[in-house]
């Protein structure tokens, strides 16, 4: 058995991420990009970054000069949720070996963590993206959702041999295989499925499996909604947001669309970002909070992205008529598990290490950083006298951003 060692903050900091980074089977699928532009310093809880966005322009015929303005467009991302561990032990306990420490400590507090960072990123995913795919309240029993899913993305510009990662839980994965097993597949595919028992990397995606999904539960309805006012729209295409007036909906005080929910505008179509040319499917929109009205009206539903119809910008062929029927994707309080197909760059995942304690305290902290996820951990430790304690807390401070939001869809489940 390997002598014991004293265990310090560092030692047992690089111990957590370990194992910490390895189950953050969303957050790695995210940019960590940006997290330099916070590792300068140490941060406070609150601090922001504003991220500058590529232009996109239009194309003029003709000889004549023809200048368009330089609307920049920026994401700001506040870094503002921590997560934190805290322990205590004596100093016998301290004195471990290596392995014991990581055993007994290190990795039940990092997949404590990880649970907890995980599942506020697949629901951050999940609540902010508008492209989706299948049947609320219906698990995928073939590949169809997910090469629709794929689709979408190429239709919303990704090029072709971009790399997609798809997260879905172990149903999802068990649905599929079950449901692929009659098909014509590699061989070699086939086995591994059979083997391991789940989805493996095919249909052209990196598949992961993870049970921190977001499941979203779809609104309870009601009545027959349309759009209440002709030729809503707003700047910013698919980075921005806006809220539309809606009518037609059941009275009711309590809410009649959630946080989450998708739909359609009849005659409103997305367009390729380049081409500005229709795809021939109907933009998708996302509900950004729960909402009602008592009198079946809703007069600021808010909604991402915004409805863009013309300039630099431009995501839809077309604002929407009066009275257009919206379509909500999914039957009344379904519930669905929300599998998600990414792009890295869809949205961000950004952590800095927080502030340290004055000089002086008492205090003996350390910083480390998982280079793949970008997540840093902060640890401190100080000693309680009176019982021969010592005092440990993990700190991880961190928060979500959206990039290009449409490069991910969700697929139902």
């Amino acid at each position: 058995m390997p002598n014991n060692a004293v265990i310090t903050p560092q030692v047992f900091a690089r111990l957590v991420l370990m194992d910490l980074g390895g189950a953050l089977n969303v957050c790695r699928n995210m940019s960590n990009a940006l997290s330099p532009e916070f590792g300068k310093k140490s941060f406070k809880v609150g601090a922001s970054v504003e991220v500058r966005k590529p232009y996109r322009f239009t194309v003029s015929k003709g000889l004549k000069y023809d200048p368009q303005p330089l609307t920049d467009q920026v994401t700001p991302i506040k870094v503002s949720q921590v997560a934190q561990v805290s322990y205590e032990w004596d100093s016998v306990e301290k004195t471990l070996s290596i392995r014991e420490a990581r055993e007994l400590y290190a990795k039940p507090l990092a997949l404590a963590l990880a649970s907890t960072i995980n599942s506020e990123a697949a629901q951050f995913i999940a609540l902010n993206t508008w492209n989706q795919a299948g049947t609320p309240g219906t698990t995928p029993a073939d590949e169809q959702p997910y090469l629709t899913a794929g689709d979408i993305l190429i239709e919303q510009g990704l090029p072709e041999e971009e790399e997609l990662n798809l997260i879905i839980n172990r149903k999802m994965s068990s649905t599929f295989v079950h449901g692929v097993k009659a098909l014509y597949n590699p061989a070699g595919a086939i086995s591994k499925q059979w083997n391991q028992g789940k989805m493996v990397d095919s249909l052209g995606y990196n598949v992961y499996r993870d049970q921190t999904i977001f499941t979203r539960t779809v609104g309870p309805l009601g009545g027959t909604p349309l759009i209440n006012g002709a030729n809503q729209t707003a700047d910013g295409g698919n980075n921005g947001t806006m809220t539309i007036a809606c009518d037609g909906w059941t009275s009711a005080n309590a809410s009649r669309l959630k946080a989450g929910d998708r739909f359609t505008i009849a005659g409103v179509y997305s367009v390729h970002p380049q081409t500005r040319k229709t795809t021939g499917r109907l933009q998708s929109f996302v509900v950004l909070a729960d909402t009602s009205d008592a009198s079946g009206a809703m007069a600021a539903l808010p909604i991402a992205p915004a409805i863009t119809p013309t300039g630099q910008y431009q995501n839809v062929d077309s604002a929407p008529a009066d009275n257009a029927a919206m379509t909500i994707d999914g039957a009344a309080n379904a519930v669905s598990p929300q599998g998600l197909l990414i792009h890295k760059n869809a949205f961000a995942f950004v952590s800095v290490p927080l502030s340290d304690p004055e000089p002086g305290m008492g205090a003996l902290v350390t910083k480390e950083r998982d280079e793949e996820t970008g997540l840093s951990i902060s640890m401190i430790r100080t000693f309680d006298g009176v019982y021969r304690k010592e005092i440990n807390r993990a700190d991880v401070l961190y928060d979500f951003g959206k990039l290009y939001g449409e490069m991910g869809c969700a697929i139902e489940g």
